[in-house]
């Protein structure tokens, strides 16, 4: 969530999408698939496994610690080393079809039929992890930055300079929904579904709340993206099916300012001038224009 005090928040967007915004006053979620980084829409690797197959990786990963390292294994339990290592040097005395018979068994169905509660807490896990897929691919996202002057941005995301940045303050006093902003993480690692494998403790889902987990996975991208500062506010299962998108509405004093792009046409603009007064008297406007003897802009008051 961003800090107390709220600064602004600045949403870079196309001429069109302006017109929009302010004549309808509100901003756009659109679904993970409607990102231009294709990792935040790739969730298919992420869910390839289910869970009993994480499982069963993880009993012949402990199959292959007694037979290689029973010392780990007996630290790991507190078992006696005798014990443990009498174990291993049955296996590794033994013949490769009674390996092969070991690893039957413990990765079978058969290990759940002796625990039928161990089932049902799989199975209850690979409902959560369906319905995470549907809230997933149904949630909106809305994409906010710190920076008002970053080129990059400028060029992706402003119509190459011809669009604006709009300005917003974000007003705790009437719940606004642009208080629930959250700072974007960007780890070179994506987002798992599950822990990394524990051969002695399998693998679990994280976190517990599905919900939280719906944010992580899309509030974390590459370092790549690091320049954009990016804020983003997910809503699970927020668009209806067959729809790209749906809306919010905002609240016009939150609309503080608003960035003209170096390229804006200029028989266009006293009539976003004059949409954006007649939302919020007040709103500050300025024109970009490229600085002097820099790559950067300036920006110049004109309303």
């Amino acid at each position: 969530m961003l800090p107390s005090e709220f600064p602004v928040v600045y949403k870079y967007t196309s001429h069109g999408s302006a017109d929009l915004i302010i004549r309808n006053c509100s901003l756009r979620f659109g679904r993970p698939t409607e990102m231009n980084d294709p990792f935040d829409a790739y969730i298919d690797d992420l869910f390839d496994s289910s869970l009993r197959e994480r499982h069963r990786e993880a009993a012949i990963a402990i199959v292959d610690m007694v037979e290689k390292d029973p010392a780990a294994l007996s630290r790991y339990l507190g078992l006696p080393l005798e014990e443990v290592a009498a174990v291993s040097s049955m296996m590794r005395t033994g013949t490769e079809d009674q390996r092969n018979a070991l690893l039957a068994l413990v990765t079978s169905t058969a290990v759940e039929d002796l625990y039928p509660r161990l089932k049902a807490e799989r199975d209850a896990l690979e409902i959560r992890r369906t319905a995470l897929i549907a809230q997933f691919r149904d949630s909106g996202i809305f994409c906010a930055t710190r920076r008002k002057d970053n080129l990059l941005m400028w060029a992706h995301y402003a119509e190459q300079h011809r669009g604006v940045v709009f300005g917003f303050k974000p007003d705790p006093a009437v719940d606004s929904f642009l208080c629930l902003l959250e700072p974007v993480a960007y780890s070179a690692s994506r987002p798992s579904f599950y822990d990394p494998i524990d051969p002695l403790k399998g693998a679990r889902p994280k976190p517990e709340d599905m919900r939280a987990f719906n944010r992580y996975l899309t509030a974390t991208k590459s370092p790549e993206w690091a320049y954009e500062e990016e804020l983003r506010l997910v809503v699970p299962s927020f668009i209806p099916e067959g729809q790209p998108a749906n809306f919010l509405l905002f609240h016009p004093h939150e609309l503080v300012e608003l960035y003209l792009g170096h390229r804006f046409a200029p028989d266009r603009r006293n009539a976003i001038v004059a949409a954006a007064k007649s939302l919020n008297i007040q709103v500050a406007i300025f024109q970009a224009k490229i600085a002097r003897g820099a790559y950067g802009l300036t920006f110049e008051p004109i309303a």
